[in-house]
């Protein structure tokens, strides 16, 4: 598995923040980056990250599980992406 220690878009490319966003599909761009890595190191897509509250929605959004607060990590929410998801992300973004 793929571990992201930091993912972030500007705060310009945030729609909470800017109506209309500057640019738009920036953190799901990232995102398939690392889906694209996990691939290539032959991790099948599998991803593992610790989410910052703003971000839970979106991490939900991709298919992501949600496997609950982290006592070890400043009670931050860890999120993975199976192989299955991993591709059924994918072939949303073709």
């Amino acid at each position: 598995m793929v571990y992201l220690d930091y993912l972030e878009v500007a705060p310009w490319n945030r729609r909470e923040i800017q109506r209309p966003t500057r640019f738009r599909g920036v953190g799901t761009a990232l995102l398939s980056a690392a889906v694209q890595l996990s691939l290539d190191e032959g991790f099948k897509g599998r991803l593992g990250l610790h989410s910052l509250p703003q971000a839970d929605d979106f991490y939900r959004g991709m298919g992501m599980t949600d496997l609950g607060p982290d006592s070890n990590y400043q009670g931050l929410r860890y999120f993975e992406m199976t192989a299955d998801h991993a591709r059924a992300f994918l072939d949303e973004e073709d």
